[in-house]
């Protein structure tokens, strides 16, 4: 079980610091090349906003189950 859930959350925070890396890659490339985005309606940092909100769930349901994963390990 411990190594199942360790497993998992090293998949988990892989997949946060590629969200991180490619929001990173998207406003280099908005500073790099602005006018390519000048045509967009909506501005360029939606998806970045997108990226951090749908991260931050995952990272709070992770430490939740985290949590009572433990709690349960230490009760037997």
């Amino acid at each position: 079980m411990n190594k199942l859930y360790d497993l998992l959350k090293y998949i988990i925070y892989a997949s946060f610091y590629m969200i991180v890396i490619k929001t990173g890659m998207d406003f280099y490339g908005y500073k790099r090349f602005p006018k390519l985005y000048e045509s967009y309606s909506a501005p360029w940092y939606t998806e970045a906003l997108l990226y951090i909100a749908a991260s931050l769930f995952v990272i709070v349901v992770c430490f939740v189950l985290r949590v009572i994963i433990g709690r349960k390990m230490k009760k037997r």
